[in-house]
């Protein structure tokens, strides 16, 4: 049965992070590690990460102070507004479902005096009201008006 672990590894481990290692270690550990093929075989891997983290570490570009200061103070004052800004968020929302609900009340209670209108007024004797295409254009009309500006708020919001 082969090792897979060596009981001085820790100790060849700790001297690759210090940097001791091959040149400030005792002679001991260096003749362990000359015949231990576990010890080599991590010794090989871990110094290549090492060395990778230590290449890694130097190109690294690290912003200056006042940068993140600069950031900082822009996070916080986009936070502050987005704070602020909630409540008149809210308050528009409220705002277009009352005006929504008083446009659905007043239709709902005008809707006979309108149906009555249409059946008893004679269409072909109202000027301009005669055509065929009346009603279907005074209802594109009104989804116009309805449409539109939701269309508007959502095109200059900034969500």
């Amino acid at each position: 049965m082969t090792l897979i672990e060596c009981p001085r590894e820790s100790e060849m481990l700790d001297a690759l992070a210090s940097a001791r290692w091959p040149d400030r270690v005792g002679s001991e550990l260096a003749d362990h590690v000359a015949s231990c093929g576990i010890c080599r075989d991590v010794i090989a891997v871990a110094s290549a990460m090492q060395q990778d983290h230590d290449a890694a570490w130097r190109e690294a570009s690290v912003p200056s102070s006042g940068q993140m200061w600069w950031r900082a103070e822009m996070r916080a004052r986009q936070d502050a507004i987005r704070e602020a800004s909630r409540p008149v968020t809210v308050a528009q929302g409220v705002a277009v479902v009352l005006a929504l609900a008083v446009a659905v009340g007043a239709g709902w209670f005008a809707w006979p005096s309108v149906q009555g209108f249409f059946t008893t007024a004679s269409l072909a004797d109202m000027p301009g009201i005669g055509s065929t295409m009346f009603i279907p254009l005074a209802l594109a009309m009104g989804a116009l008006l309805v449409v539109a500006p939701v269309a508007l708020y959502l095109v200059i919001s900034e969500k």
